[in-house]
């Protein structure tokens, strides 16, 4: 932040699941300045994330999203007692999870995403079993709670078909609602850059319709991919689609509740249920 620079203030942000992030407040020459400093817990082996995530910045950070830039780094957490750091610009607005519109506030995702997706940058190419958490190689496991086990057995059978071919874009992927910031009914912020790559576009829209269908509704999931259809003039691979859609397991309303962070009331039983429904919708596209 430069010489004479003093941390004069600071707060812990809501939300963060894997790492702690906290707004900082610097004093230098008189001026105040609001950062943020995320921090991974010490001793977890996390430099390699760490690293990874200020890679991915530097690939975002002229694509004219609204994106941190990096400031300061410590992935070794020499300076930290042990913890890897990243110290980022503060983005203005908030996480939103309380639209007055819905309608509104759908559209403006899916419009971020489709300027996100038409960016021509590097990314490794996606694999579908090697780059997230769903591996068929172990098996897949009915939800606990599924209210009809046979939907999530039929998807399920469409998994062992080999992935379609797709036209492959520049992916965010972990594009959820809550690493959306807003600010006046826009879109200030687009967070956590874990995990680019360049895939189907479905993947980036599913993992946000599995959010939406667990946390509000199956139709607001419908929604958000005729809202994406309609503003990108393409028809989303329902292959690909489901596979986001599968996203969802046994640990992922408590994922969901630590992330929304008392934004919003969270109706956890029902989070399965609602997911199922666009399954078997997103079955029924598939044919």
């Amino acid at each position: 932040m430069g010489r004479g620079s003093r941390i004069v203030g600071h707060r812990r942000l809501t939300g963060g699941v894997c790492s702690a992030v906290h707004r900082l407040t610097v004093e230098r020459r008189g001026t105040r300045t609001f950062v943020v400093l995320r921090q991974y817990p010490a001793g977890l082996g996390l430099q390699a994330g760490l690293e990874k995530e200020i890679a991915n910045l530097g690939v975002v950070a002229r694509s004219g999203l609204p994106v941190p830039r990096i400031l300061a780094t410590d992935v070794a957490g020499a300076s930290t007692g042990g913890a890897p750091s990243l110290l980022m610009t503060r983005l203005p607005g908030q996480v939103h999870l309380n639209p007055a519109e819905p309608r509104s506030w759908m559209t403006k995702i899916a419009e971020i995403a489709v300027s996100l997706h038409s960016l021509d940058l590097p990314a490794k190419v996606f694999r579908p079993w090697a780059d997230s958490w769903i591996a068929p190689r172990d098996g897949f496991q009915v939800p606990v709670d599924a209210q009809n086990p046979a939907v999530w057995k039929a998807a399920f059978a469409a998994m062992a078909a080999p992935p379609p071919d797709d036209a492959a874009v520049f992916l965010h992927g972990d594009f959820l609602p809550v690493n959306l910031l807003w600010s006046r009914g826009r879109i200030t912020g687009l967070t956590d850059w874990n995990s680019i790559h360049r895939g189907a576009r479905a993947i980036d829209v599913g993992h946000c319709r599995r959010y939406l269908a667990a946390l509000y509704s199956p139709e607001w999931s419908e929604q958000l991919r005729s809202h994406y259809e309609s503003i990108a003039g393409v028809t989303l691979d329902p292959w690909w689609d489901l596979y986001a859609l599968l996203h969802h397991d046994d640990s992922a309303p408590k994922w969901i509740r630590g992330q929304v962070a008392g934004r919003r009331p969270v109706d956890v039983p029902g989070m399965t249920s609602r997911v199922e429904v666009a399954i078997e919708t997103a079955l029924r596209r598939l044919g």
